[in-house]
């Protein structure tokens, strides 16, 4: 009975060893070949296995990050977004996911938001050519054609309708027992 139980501890380690490593294996696998479909321009099957990946690791910075290039590669700059938005609610200082949001703002039209992402990718990488032209670009297009806000029309406070009389006593007696729902049924 010594030498099943002294085995056991290894046996069960050697069992999660195991499985991690084949787990891992099977994921690298699967990034290798999502991979190869993002290079070849067929992105919703890459996307197809970034979710796969995700699904076992929703943090997944490598998943996260390819699956917003096919994303964006598609013109889904909103989704693009939340995945680089993800990366940097665990880092949010990672250049990629900085300078990712820089552009999928900029692709958007929100170029102010997209130079305050570029400034922060630069402030974490001064010397990056890519996102000082990203930068300069945005900057450049923002001149061009200046953005101003619509004015927004202010609420009317006078069309504010007040609740009636009538109402507030149907509901005084609902709340005081002296109607039920029953007495609205008929």
């Amino acid at each position: 009975k010594k030498t099943v139980y002294r085995t056991l501890p290894i046996l069960i380690i050697s069992l999660f060893v195991t499985d991690n490593v084949f787990a891992e294996t099977e994921k690298i696998q699967s990034s290798e070949q999502a991979k190869k479909h993002l290079l070849n321009g067929e992105n919703k099957e890459a996307i197809r296995i970034y979710d796969q990946i995700l699904e076992q690791d929703p943090r997944d910075v490598t998943a996260l990050t390819m699956k917003g290039i096919a994303l964006n590669n598609l013109e889904d700059y909103r989704g693009s977004l939340k995945q680089f938005f993800i990366i940097l609610q665990d880092n949010p200082r990672d250049v990629t996911a900085l300078t990712a949001m820089g552009v999928g703002f900029g692709n958007l039209g929100e170029y102010r938001e997209a130079l305050i992402y570029f400034e922060k990718a630069n402030n974490e990488k001064p010397n990056d050519e890519v996102i000082k032209n990203y930068q300069k670009l945005t900057e450049q297009i923002e001149n061009k054609f200046p953005f101003t806000p619509t004015e927004k029309p202010e609420g009317d406070k006078s069309s504010k309708q007040k609740v009636p009389k009538w109402i507030k006593t149907l509901v005084n007696w609902w709340n005081d027992g002296k109607i039920s729902d029953r007495d609205f049924l008929d």
